[in-house]
C-alpha cells in the first residue's frame, strides 16, 4: 500500500469516527428531548388529574370518581403503550444504525481491498521498490544519526578524561609543591639545629668519659691523660684500718 493510500485510509477512518461521533451525539440529545418531554407530558398530566380530582371533589358522588378512575387508568395504560413503542422505536433505531455502521466498514475494507488490488496491478514491484528504497534511505539516516551521537558521547567522554587528566596533574604538581616546600623547610630546620648543636659544643668545655674520671679518681691519671680535676685538690688518703670493735665516727 503506497503513502497515499494509507493516508486516504486514515481520513476515510477519521470521518467515519466523526461520522459515528455526530450520530451518538444526535441520539444523545434525541434522548435528552424525548425526556424532558415525557416529564413535561408526565407533569401535565399529574397537574390535569389533580384539577379534575379536585374538580370531583367539589361536584362530589361516587360515580363521578369512577369516571375519574376509569379514565385515569386509561391514560396509564395509553402512557406504558407510548413508552413500549418508543422503546421499540429506539431499538430499531439503535439496530439501524449499527446495520449501517457495519454496512459502511464492510464497504470500506471492500474498497480498500480494490484499491490494493489495483494498485498490485498497476505498480506492483515498482511501487515495492520505492517503498523497499524509502525503507533503506530512513534506515541509513538512522544509523547516520546513531553514530553522530556516539561520536558525539565519545567526544564527550574524551573531553571530560582530559579535564579529569589535567586537573589530577594540577593536584599532584601542588601536592609535589607542598612536599618539596615541607622537606626544604625540614632540611633548614635541620641544618639549623645541626649549626646550633655545633656551635653549643665547640663552646663547652672537653669532658671525659665517666669510666675515665672513676678509674683517675682511683689510681691517678695515667701518662697522656688529661687530669679533669687540673689543680684541684688532691684526693683524700683512705683511712687507715682500724679494730672493727672501734665506733667509728659519725661523717
Amino acid at each position: 500500500m503506497s503513502r497515499a493510500e494509507r493516508k486516504a485510509r486514515r481520513q476515510e477512518d477519521r470521518e467515519a469516527k466523526q461520522r459515528q461521533k455526530e450520530e451518538e451525539q444526535r441520539l444523545r440529545e434525541e434522548e435528552k428531548a424525548r425526556e424532558l418531554a415525557e416529564r413535561a407530558t408526565a407533569k401535565e398530566r399529574e397537574a390535569a388529574e389533580r384539577a379534575e380530582r379536585k374538580a370531583a371533589k367539589k361536584r362530589g358522588g361516587r360515580r363521578a370518581r369512577r369516571e375519574e378512575a376509569k379514565a385515569l387508568r386509561r391514560e396509564e395504560r395509553e402512557a406504558k403503550e407510548r413508552q413500549k413503542d418508543e422503546e421499540q422505536r429506539r431499538r430499531e433505531e439503535e439496530r439501524a444504525r449499527e446495520l449501517a455502521e457495519r454496512a459502511a466498514a464492510k464497504e470500506r475494507e471492500e474498497g480498500e481491498r480494490a484499491e490494493r488490488k489495483a494498485a498490485k496491478k498497476r505498480g506492483g514491484r515498482r511501487a515495492r521498490r520505492e517503498e523497499r528504497k524509502a525503507l533503506r534511505v530512513e534506515e541509513r539516516l538512522a544509523k547516520e544519526r546513531h553514530k553522530d551521537e556516539e561520536r558525539r558521547r565519545r567526544e564527550e567522554e574524551k573531553e571530560r578524561e582530559l579535564a579529569e587528566r589535567a586537573a589530577g596533574k594540577e593536584r599532584e604538581a601542588t601536592e609535589r609543591a607542598e612536599r618539596k616546600a615541607a622537606r626544604a623547610g625540614g632540611r633548614r630546620r635541620a641544618r639549623k639545629s645541626e649549626r646550633a648543636e655545633s656551635e653549643r659544643r665547640q663552646n663547652e668545655p672537653e669532658r671525659l668519659d665517666h669510666d675515665v674520671v672513676a678509674r683517675i679518681r682511683q689510681y691517678g691519671p695515667s701518662p697522656g691523660e688529661p687530669d679533669e680535676r687540673g689543680d684541684a685538690e688532691p684526693s683524700p688518703q683512705p683511712p687507715l684500718p682500724t679494730d672493727p670493735n672501734e665506733p667509728r665516727d659519725a661523717e
